[in-house]
């Protein structure tokens, strides 16, 4: 019919640019996601071996754990999940915006969940800071055991005999 209009070149090429726009902001959003899912999984990570460390750390000075112990673990889990919450929906938001840059005003500006990754590396180093502190305090409970055990030396009286002997047969 006349009055039919027929698809042309421009009609078809805008078609098949939307479809790889689609496509492209379809896997950049998968990636974004995916990059997310992992950091959460490496906080679930820093804090169990913070679990673990406290753990190994209450074994070495004879305590028996605590199941209050584990609930202050979890009630941690929970805080640092509702921060990394909060900011992963502000890194959908940039994202959002990132994309609709992308794909109506052709800028090209990275897809990273910018804010989600500062937060879970924050977590992370806090996470590696309790670890730390927590071997530091077996090292200063070494030094402790030890310091009683050579002032219990120095105040035997066979160290003393066995000091002045040695004394006496260098003379």
């Amino acid at each position: 019919s006349p009055f039919r209009k027929k698809s042309g070149r421009k009609e078809r090429r805008f078609a098949k640019n939307i479809t790889v726009m689609e496509n492209t902001i379809t896997e950049r959003a998968a990636w974004a996601a995916a990059f997310i899912a992992i950091e959460y999984l490496l906080v679930l990570a820093a804090a169990i071996a913070d679990m673990v460390s406290g753990i190994r750390k209450a074994k070495r000075k004879g305590q028996a754990t605590r199941s209050r112990a584990m609930r202050r673990t979890i009630d941690k889990l929970l805080g640092y999940y509702n921060l990394l919450a909060i900011l992963t929906i502000i890194d959908v938001m940039q994202i959002a915006a990132t994309l609709y840059l992308r794909a109506i005003e052709s800028y090209s500006l990275p897809t990273v969940p910018l804010f989600t990754l500062i937060g879970s590396i924050g977590i992370a180093l806090i996470e590696v800071k309790s670890i730390m502190e927590n071997g530091s305090d077996k090292e200063k409970s070494d030094i402790a055991e030890l310091a009683d055990l050579l002032d219990g030396i120095a105040k035997s009286d066979r160290l003393n005999q066995l000091i002045n002997i040695l004394k006496s047969l260098k003379k």
